[in-house]
């Protein structure tokens, strides 16, 4: 499995930032719906990454399918 790296995490965060920001300038200054693009992108991975790092690891989910018997 692969490990976590805080390093990794940070170019991840900033280069989501950047397509964001960019797509966000970009709609701003052309008027173009076709910046809508980068700015949903980075929007809809800022969401994955905060699923990934809030997630509570602890409590693993319940089992599907099994039945309490």
């Amino acid at each position: 499995m692969i490990g976590w790296s805080w390093p990794a995490f940070f170019v991840y965060l900033f280069a989501l930032t950047l397509i964001t920001g960019g797509g966000m300038i970009g709609l701003i200054a052309s008027g173009s719906p076709y910046f809508l693009a980068p700015v949903l992108m980075g929007l809809f991975f800022f969401y994955i990454t905060w699923q990934t790092t809030v997630e509570d690891q602890s409590t693993p989910p319940p089992r599907g399918g099994q039945g309490n018997q």
